[in-house]
């Protein structure tokens, strides 16, 4: 019956009201019903828009894409439409469409998984659980890289940065010397020791760079409190640790190897010396690559309490107008969760700094690990007093920033996490590539008909 429907709505005046229209507002009513009783979510206008189009059949895809072609061809309208889709499409090539609303890392997987031949299975879309299938190798991985190669110990050794540190340090590696705090009365009676030298203030547990304060001539009392009290929003502990000097680089560690070094720069605004820093965060957020959630390489720059507390830092407000060509910082950690730029400098890093990460990871304990070092000059060796510290290791580091940089070559870290995880892949790819050159060195070739 349902096909027989079909085929005579098919054959109506895209115009033209249906026959079926009493029908038509049944199935209406009785859908709007259904989503009331189960009480799903759906637009708000869903049904309005149903009734709208059934009322009037211009409105519908037919009648528009006929209204038109009457104005021109349906060739023409067809190619509008494509063009149209097309440029939509790559204005955000990272997005994997269908699958928009989960995290961008496990995006980028997925379709690299599917290229690879892998059976993909969404087990919670909200959570970015997938089940992963190659034949009968079944592998499971959360949020991108969080793995049955990583046990549950390790992960919570990298969340907890006191216990990180203490590991680092009791393996021979710089960490930056700071105290945890467990109340904010407690840390406030500590100001005397951190006020008039520079130093960091980070939730102990927390990523993304939320909630950490970075003070690089000492701070004033007010600030210090303002700081202690959105590391406290954060976590029920914080640190508070010396500040130590350099460029920070986030080096990608998986299974004993640096696949990825990126320099981070914080987030921040260039003058033109004509719009104020409120308006020149609105310009740079239009670009495409920059929205929330990490659903984008980039992330939109905010302009919140820490963001004031940089301005007001450097005698600015939002509303201030900085001159042509003058570079703001609106934060001082360069963590791109927080509106930073992302720069692959993979190859520029040299191998002694590289071996610092790996060396550093081992000692975690972990495979996948996002390290952040802090390197004042790359030229001088890394086995040199005080040339680098490490400040973070970070569990389930996110894999999209070095796809997709800001500037730099695109480093595809989630081909080397599939190919880690089914390493049966790489053995097939390199016995082809063997029988290839076999049939060549043979004299056989291949011949297209």
């Amino acid at each position: 019956m349902g096909d027989f429907y079909n085929e005579i709505v098919a054959l109506e005046h895209p115009l033209a009201h249906t026959q079926f229209e009493i029908e038509a507002k049944k199935m209406i009513d009785e859908m709007e019903h259904f989503v009331e009783i189960l009480d799903v979510t759906v637009s708000g206008t869903l049904f309005v828009h149903l009734r709208e189009m059934l009322m009037n059949p211009s409105k519908t895809l037919a009648g528009r894409l006929y209204i038109e072609s009457e104005k021109s061809s349906q060739s023409q309208v067809a190619t509008s439409i494509a063009n149209q889709n097309y440029k939509k499409s790559w204005d955000k090539p990272y997005q994997l469409a269908g699958f928009t609303d989960m995290e961008l890392s496990t995006q980028i997987l997925m379709f690299d998984a599917i290229q690879q031949g892998i059976q993909v299975e969404i087990l919670d879309r909200q959570d970015q659980f997938l089940k992963l299938k190659l034949k009968d190798h079944v592998e499971y991985v959360k949020n991108g890289n969080m793995t049955s190669k990583d046990n549950y110990v390790s992960t919570l050794i990298m969340e907890n940065k006191t216990v990180t540190k203490k590991i680092l340090h009791q393996h021979g590696f710089r960490v930056p010397k700071g105290e945890e705090f467990q109340t904010i009365n407690q840390a406030l009676r500590s100001y005397h020791l951190f006020s008039t030298r520079p130093f960091v203030v980070k939730p102990k547990t927390t990523n993304y760079g939320l909630g950490i304060s970075i003070f690089k001539e000492g701070a004033n009392y007010e600030d210090y409190q303002k700081a202690l009290k959105l590391a406290f929003k954060e976590d029920s502990s914080l640190l508070i640790e010396e500040f130590i000097n350099g460029t920070e680089y986030r080096f990608f560690v998986l299974n004993d190897n640096v696949y990825a070094v990126l320099l981070r720069i914080p987030a921040n605004v260039k003058g033109d010396g004509k719009h104020t820093i409120q308006e020149l965060v609105d310009q740079k957020n239009r670009d495409p690559l920059r929205g929330r959630d990490h659903r984008t390489p980039l992330e939109s720059i905010q302009l919140g309490e820490l963001e004031n507390l940089m301005l007001k830092g450097q005698g600015y407000g939002i509303d201030s107008i900085p001159q042509e060509g003058e570079i703001i910082y609106l934060r001082e950690n360069s963590n791109i969760s927080t509106g930073g730029d992302s720069i692959d400098v993979t190859e520029q890093i040299p191998d002694n700094y590289k071996k610092i990460a790996v060396d550093a990871v081992s000692a975690l304990g972990v495979k996948i690990c996002g390290i952040d070092l802090i390197i004042g000059n790359t030229e001088v060796p890394a086995d040199h007093e005080n040339a680098y510290g490490i400040i973070e290791a970070n569990f389930n580091p996110s894999m999209y920033m070095h796809v997709y940089p800001y500037k730099g070559e695109s480093r595809r870290l989630t081909m080397h996490i599939i190919h880690y995880l089914f390493p049966e892949l790489l053995q097939s790819q390199e016995s082809k590539s063997v029988e290839q050159v076999r049939l060549v060195n043979s004299g056989f070739t291949t011949v297209s008909c």
